[in-house]
């Protein structure tokens, strides 16, 4: 009970300072309203308050996870949906490739595999050595997780799936020199391939994924769906993209829309004055 009135009281807070945050932040939240108006053409300002309240949540559910999460009521706090979960089991590949975006408490997503005994490598950018970067370290390693540097995403992610663990990608950020232009949101945006081309390579099952917050108490929609690998490693990146951003347009308000997600490569940017989404300004 002191846990529980902790993480109310904390929750509470972290309300109180997404607020504050959106208000002491300008250049952060004018990034947040143009990547808005880039995907929807507009920007809701109610929308925007949504998504601050929305990470500042999943925060303190982050920190809470181990004092509140309940091993022998897991349907309490992980729903599983979708297909993919099924056809995992049904196909018992042991190595799969799951792709997934910043969306809902992706931290937690990646803690519900440990949870149904999926063994799972996520591909991801090194941590600075903080507090809080080594206290993250040691939550995904109590979590089960398995963190590969995103500098050697390929041969770590190779060795893995070989070793017969899954690997999971988040392909929502802008890839730069290392993707593909393909439609997100209706714009080109630079798109890592190396899910797709690694599922087909090693002839392993594809799924694409998310988390979604369903309400206080750690409590999180689990959802996987299996996804057709054709060797066409641009045409299926693109087909994840188009389900990624469905996932999006489903609760916008659990997706971060702090990154540059369609800004143009560093040589096309170089020189030029930016927007706050990192867009070139058009002379």
């Amino acid at each position: 009970m002191r846990s529980l009135g902790a993480y109310r009281a904390a929750l509470r807070a972290a309300r109180g300072a997404a607020g504050a945050a959106l208000r002491l932040m300008p250049g952060t939240a004018a990034t947040v309203r143009e990547n808005l108006r880039l995907a929807f053409g507009h920007s809701d300002e109610a929308l925007v308050r949504r998504i601050y309240r929305h990470f500042g949540e999943a925060a303190v559910d982050l920190m809470f996870f181990s004092r509140l999460f309940d091993p022998l009521r897991l349907p309490e706090h992980f729903s599983f949906e979708g297909d993919g979960w099924s056809h995992y089991r049904k196909t018992n590949p042991s190595a799969a490739v799951f792709v997934t975006g910043h969306l809902g408490n992706w931290e937690l997503y990646g803690a519900a595999f440990g949870h149904v005994g999926i063994p799972l490598d996520v591909v991801a950018r090194p941590l600075d050595q903080n507090f809080a970067a080594r206290w993250l370290t040691r939550s995904r390693r109590r979590r089960g997780m398995h963190v590969l540097d995103k500098d050697a995403a390929l041969p770590l992610a190779l060795k893995s799936l070989r070793r017969g663990r899954c690997v999971a990608f988040l392909i929502d950020q802008a890839a730069g020199r290392h993707g593909v232009d393909v439609p997100f949101f209706g714009r080109p945006a630079r798109t890592f391939t190396g899910p797709a081309a690694l599922a087909h390579k090693l002839g392993l099952p594809l799924y694409a994924g998310y988390s979604t917050r369903l309400g206080d108490g750690i409590r999180y929609r689990c959802f996987a769906e299996p996804v057709a690998v054709t060797g066409d490693a641009e045409g299926d990146t693109a087909v994840l993209n188009r389900i990624l951003e469905g996932y999006v347009r489903s609760r916008p308000e659990q997706w971060w829309w702090f990154h540059r997600r369609f800004k143009p490569p560093k040589k096309q940017r170089r020189g030029r004055a930016l927007t706050p989404a990192g867009i070139p300004v058009q002379s």
